[in-house]
């Protein structure tokens, strides 16, 4: 199917439906957090399938001269479990990055696709945690780690390497890249599965506490890049195997491509997606993605309705 762009209602419409949800989060906000503070740290506090995510602007240099207007949009779901999306104006992929903090340490997952470096985002995260960070990667390109540089001096923070032998003797996996292993935060233990085949270092990370699964660039609402047909097919079966033996309730991507209309996709370098695909996909669209590869020996473009298989050749 052709991607299509967005027509002037639909903007209207999903600038209004942006701003009426940003009004009611910053409403409810300080009751749920109070609330959380004092009961169940793994008690969500927004309902995460309505959030309205920055996704950039019409006029992005408007957008960016204006007083309002922020890089990062930082999201708390839970107590300790924050969400990050940076604006499409900085850079058109708008990456999420994640931030789950134990008692111990916490892990970040990825630092964006930046233009100015990434001291914004570490204020951000030193602002909300002072423990020990640990700054891993969904995977090795550009737009998921462009940040780095502000992070591999900071105190108390230690930076992943690119690549799979860099990831595999940091978090000592046996037998990459077919076994997880876990990582320990100080109460609550971050497991951490190899799915290589969108890129050569490709994780997947599973957090008890959210129930997120969160799974980069290989499953997200968009198009699903593939650089390595044998290696996508081995990791997509490889992870609806793991994730069925744990509670997993949200699948949590990188970047949403798609819009709220089924296997439509905005197209490539789109700085303003106001009618997008929400943000958490199933663990159903695992096993849907997983037997859609096991089906094509050769691999070819294939609309899933929420994501689509996108061979790169």
């Amino acid at each position: 199917m052709t991607p299509t762009q967005p027509t002037t209602s639909m903007c209207r419409a999903g600038g209004r439906r942006w701003a009426a949800s940003l009004i009611t989060l910053l409403a409810i906000a300080p009751l749920g957090l109070a609330a959380a503070a004092q009961e169940d740290p793994a008690a969500p506090l927004v309902e995460l399938e309505s959030v309205a995510w920055i996704h950039g602007a019409a006029d992005c240099e408007a957008a960016r001269a204006a007083p309002a207007y922020t890089e990062w949009q930082q999201l708390r779901y839970q107590r300790d479990t924050w969400i990050f999306r940076q604006h499409k104006c900085e850079n058109y992929e708008g990456p999420f990055v994640y931030l789950f903090v134990g008692t111990e340490q916490a892990l970040l997952i990825d630092t964006g696709a930046t233009r100015a470096g990434g001291d914004s985002l570490l204020r951000r995260v030193r602002a909300l945690t002072d423990v020990p960070l640990t700054v891993a990667h969904s995977h090795g390109h550009g737009d998921h780690r462009q940040g780095d540089a502000a992070f591999a001096d900071a105190p108390d923070v230690t930076l992943v390497g690119i690549g799979p032998r860099a990831v595999e003797a940091f978090f000592g996996f046996p037998d990459w890249p077919h076994t997880a292993i876990p990582l320990d935060l100080g109460d609550r233990t971050i497991e951490i599965l190899p799915i290589p085949g969108h890129a050569d270092d490709d994780l997947a990370f599973f957090d008890p506490v959210s129930g997120f699964l969160v799974t980069g660039d290989t499953l997200y609402p968009g198009r699903l890049y593939i650089s390595d047909w044998a290696q996508y097919r081995a990791s997509t079966a490889r992870l609806a195997a793991w994730a069925a033996d744990r509670p997993v309730t949200r699948v949590m991507g990188t970047h949403i491509e798609m819009s709220s209309t089924a296997n439509i996709d905005y197209p490539i370098g789109t700085t303003h997606q106001p009618d997008e695909h929400r943000l958490p996909l199933a663990p159903a669209d695992i096993v849907r993605l997983a037997d859609a590869a096991a089906a094509m020996e050769v691999p070819a473009r294939t609309y899933l309705e929420d994501f689509i298989i996108w061979p790169r050749s």
